[in-house]
């Protein structure tokens, strides 16, 4: 019993923390030049690391030894998880530990996917974080590589959240 706990533990507090080192890289990607997408639409990326997406969102996710926190803002979200492993709850979030697939479809969630192997399907308006190794196409066009460093790419041409600024 203890063992799962601290593994829950150690898992939402990596999540934690690579969501909050959001802001942070956004600032700092701004500068650099690097690819910020906008379209409306579809979003699908393949990778190994943390991908993050907010927004109103139709997404399936998958991956291999993974944690995945689904916060639903609006109090209307479906989601469907798929897999072996566990959960938890955590500061809003509902935690999923372990091997699987999800879907995920709500007018306003916030999705983090830590983990090897991540196949993202997002469909929507919002906003997606991708850092790691991968690849990612935004409405068919790519493929262009995750940033180590962590990047935004804009699936919406307006009218969707913005990304989180830099304090």
């Amino acid at each position: 019993m203890f063992k799962k706990l601290g593994i829950v533990a150690a898992l939402a507090l990596a999540a934690g923390i690579a969501f909050a080192a959001i802001a942070p890289a956004a600032s700092a990607e701004e500068g650099r030049g690097d690819v910020v997408l906008r379209g409306r639409g579809v979003l699908d990326a393949h990778g190994t690391g943390v991908a993050a997406v907010k927004g109103r969102v139709d997404m399936q996710v998958n991956a291999n030894r993974g944690i995945l926190l689904v916060k639903d803002i609006a109090g209307d979200a479906f989601v469907r998880v798929d897999g072996t492993g566990g959960t938890a709850h955590w500061n809003g979030f509902t935690v999923y530990f372990g091997t699987g697939e999800a879907t995920i479809v709500g007018s306003h969630v916030a999705v983090i996917m830590v983990g090897t192997d991540i196949d993202l399907h997002a469909a929507g308006k919002g906003w997606a974080y991708l850092k790691g190794r991968g690849h990612y196409f935004v409405n068919g066009e790519g493929p262009f590589p995750w940033n180590p460093d962590g990047a935004f790419a804009g699936v919406d041409d307006g009218g969707a959240d913005p990304p989180p600024e830099a304090n």
